[in-house]
C-alpha cells in the first residue's frame, strides 16, 4: 500500500472474485448498438469480463451503415493470439466476419487454438432478409466454419442461406435445424420466426427439439438483438451453465433488453443490454 492510499484510507482489494472471460470475434459498430460494442455491454451486464477480436470496422448509426472496412488477417491474428497468451476465454462468440479471407483466418485460428464453448451467430442475412456478404463467403461459412460451433444461432433468413430451403413455420424451422446440425454444429438454435403473438425458437441437439417461446415485444428498438442474444448465451456458458440453461436465460434477457430500450437516434434504436442497471 502506498503512502497516499494509506492516507486516504484505501485498502487493497484481496477478495474480489475472478470473473469468467468471454471473447467476441466480430465487427465494430460505431453507433454502439450491435457488434463488438453490444457484445461487451452484454458480457459486462452479466458479470463476465469481455475481450474482443475486431474483424471489421463500420461507420454507422441508427439510420444505417455508411462505410465498412475489413481488417487484414495479421491484425485479426495478433488480437486473437494476444488474448490467448494472457486472457484465454471460457467461451467465445463469432459475429460479423464480412469476407472470405477473414473467415479463412478465423478458421485457421480455431484450428491452432481451439475454443470448446463457441457460439456462432452467422451474420449472413439481416433480420429483414438483406444479404450481408457474398454467396462465396456464405458458402465458406456453411462448408467450413459451422463445424466449430457448440451453438449456432441463425435467424430464419440465415437458416435459409445455410440450407437453401425456405424457412417460415415450425416444420420448416425444424427441418432447417436438422440440416444445419449435419454441417457439424452440436446445437442449432433457429430464431426469429414470428407466429401469431408468440416468438418461437427451436433448438436441436441431434436427438430432439426444445422449443422456447416468449410474447412478442412490439418495439422498433431492435438493433443488435441478435448480437445481444448470442452474447448472453456466451456469457452464461463462460459462467458454467449448460447450453439449454444458457439459451433459456438469454431468451428472457433479450426480451427485457428490447422492452426496456430507450429511444436513440432517428432510425432503429438499439436494444438495451444494461437494462438492469439504468
Amino acid at each position: 500500500m502506498s503512502f497516499m492510499d494509506e492516507l486516504l484510507g484505501i485498502k487493497p482489494v484481496t477478495d474480489t472474485p475472478t470473473p469468467p472471460i468471454a471473447m467476441t470475434i466480430a465487427g465494430s459498430d460505431s453507433g454502439g448498438g450491435a457488434g463488438v460494442q453490444a457484445d461487451l455491454k452484454t458480457f459486462t451486464a452479466l458479470r463476465t469480463h469481455g475481450t474482443s477480436v475486431i474483424t471489421l470496422i463500420t461507420a454507422q448509426n441508427t439510420l444505417g451503415v455508411d462505410f465498412i472496412q475489413n481488417l487484414p488477417a495479421h491484425i485479426i491474428r495478433a488480437q486473437y493470439n494476444s488474448l490467448f497468451n494472457d486472457l484465454p476465454p471460457a467461451a467465445a462468440k463469432i459475429g460479423a466476419l464480412g469476407e472470405e479471407s477473414t473467415i479463412a483466418t478465423v478458421i485457421e485460428l480455431l484450428q491452432e487454438r481451439p475454443i470448446e464453448h463457441l457460439v456462432i451467430d452467422p451474420v449472413m442475412v439481416s433480420k429483414h432478409g438483406d444479404p450481408l456478404m457474398t454467396e462465396p463467403a456464405m458458402r465458406y461459412i456453411r462448408e467450413r466454419l459451422i463445424e466449430y460451433a457448440l451453438v449456432v444461432t441463425p435467424n430464419r433468413y440465415e437458416a435459409e442461406a445455410l440450407t437453401g430451403r425456405s424457412v417460415g413455420d415450425p416444420s420448416s424451422m425444424k427441418d432447417a435445424a436438422k440440416r444445419i446440425f449435419d454441417l457439424g454444429a452440436r446445437y442449432v438454435l433457429i430464431k426469429g420466426s414470428h407466429l401469431d403473438k408468440i416468438v418461437r425458437d427451436y433448438v436441436y441437439d441431434g436427438t430432439g427439439f426444445v422449443e422456447f417461446g416468449a410474447d412478442r415485444v412490439k418495439s422498433p428498438r431492435t438493433h443488435g438483438s441478435g448480437c445481444t442474444f448470442s452474447a448472453a448465451i456466451t456469457a452464461k456458458l463462460a459462467a458454467g451453465l449448460d447450453v439449454m440453461e444458457s439459451i433459456a436465460f438469454a431468451r428472457e434477457f433479450i426480451t427485457s433488453a428490447i422492452a426496456k430500450a430507450p429511444e436513440l437516434g432517428e432510425g432503429i434504436s438499439p436494444v438495451h443490454p444494461m437494462h438492469e442497471y439504468w
